[in-house]
């Protein structure tokens, strides 16, 4: 073979080991699976073009659940939701498996979407170092589920996640306003856990405790999108008694809330420390520093605060700019 020929084939060679060309392979060298509704159009031509594996796994599969069982930790998996699925979950849907990454696709309405009906939790991440990206939540399927996402496991992700917190939901002749408690819990464990873009929404309605809550002690949290509106019944974005933050790291947060004397934020556990950078919080108590609280050592930049009587007016920059 001549040296052009050789370099030729060298180049394909390299082509056909590239993830982005193999369809097969995720970008971090795993399997892919795929989850596709068995109704959906063109179900069967699908499974054809995705046929399993060489050791019979299957490629497809119907549920989330299912394609669950199919993956290995920490080997580079990846499961696509196929635009358009609908699933509802009536227990939590554990994700525990390690280092695997779950994304859905399609963009606007036709994101997969993820009912919870009951008193449980919608998504469960137990897994270290999971991503869970671009799903949408809607109305409850019944009053009071405890929250869309918890996370307890340490390197994970969750992005691009848009859920309505509260509403009316018509189910044959009855009509009635169902609510999740909290829209996302953090608890401990949860190290190194990045939260990014996130859009939720509480109107009409009202979410009984808060948009986002840290239930434990964690480090390294980092956020950039969370934009929540809506009432709530604590807080925006609260972090239960003990519940520190060390080394976090928060940008780009817009939160609203109503209700009566309703904090946008109270991050006060007095050992937490981190920086929170290009904010707006927008609450309804009474005064600028309870609308926005901030315990132990946070350090602030361009961080606006509005209060009750703020709603028609600019947010103030909080605390004030340093002058020394």
């Amino acid at each position: 073979m001549s040296a052009f020929r050789e370099a030729i084939a060298k180049e394909v060679r390299k082509e056909l080991m590239n993830p982005e060309f193999d369809s097969r392979r995720s970008k971090n060298g795993g399997r892919v699976f795929w989850v596709k509704l068995a109704a959906a159009t063109g179900f069967g031509q699908f499974v054809k073009e995705h046929p399993a594996y060489d050791d019979n796994v299957a490629a497809v599969h119907v549920t989330m659940s299912s394609a669950a069982g199919a993956v290995v930790a920490d080997r580079g998996d990846e499961i696509r939701v196929t635009e358009g699925h609908t699933e509802t979950f009536t227990k939590a849907f554990c994700l525990s498996t390690a280092g695997v990454r779950w994304v859905g696709e399609g963009s606007g309405t036709k994101v997969p979407a993820l009912t919870v009906s009951g008193g449980v939790h919608g998504v469960a991440v137990e897994g270290a170092g999971v991503e869970f990206d671009n799903f949408r939540f809607p109305i409850p399927g019944a009053d009071e589920a405890l929250s869309m996402i918890r996370v307890k496991a340490a390197g994970c992700t969750v992005q691009n996640i848009v859920g309505l917190a509260s509403g009316t939901r018509v189910e044959g002749s009855a009509t009635e306003t169902n609510n999740f408690i909290d829209c996302i819990r953090i608890v401990a464990g949860a190290d190194d856990f990045t939260l990014n873009n996130i859009r939720l929404d509480s109107t009409p309605g009202a979410v009984p405790n808060s948009f986002l809550s840290f239930e434990g002690a964690v480090s390294r949290f980092t956020s950039a999108g969370f934009y929540a509106t809506g009432s709530v019944g604590t807080a925006g974005v609260i972090d239960a008694s003990g519940a520190r933050q060390k080394g976090s790291y928060i940008r780009d947060w817009r939160i609203a809330v109503g209700g009566s004397a309703k904090p946008a934020v109270t991050l006060d556990t007095v050992s937490s420390e981190g920086m929170v950078h290009d904010c707006f919080f927008a609450g309804t108590d009474t005064t600028l520093a309870t609308n926005a609280q901030f315990a132990g050592d946070w350090r602030r930049s361009q961080v606006y605060v509005s209060e009750a009587a703020g709603n028609l007016v600019q947010g103030a920059l909080t605390p004030a700019v340093d002058t020394d």
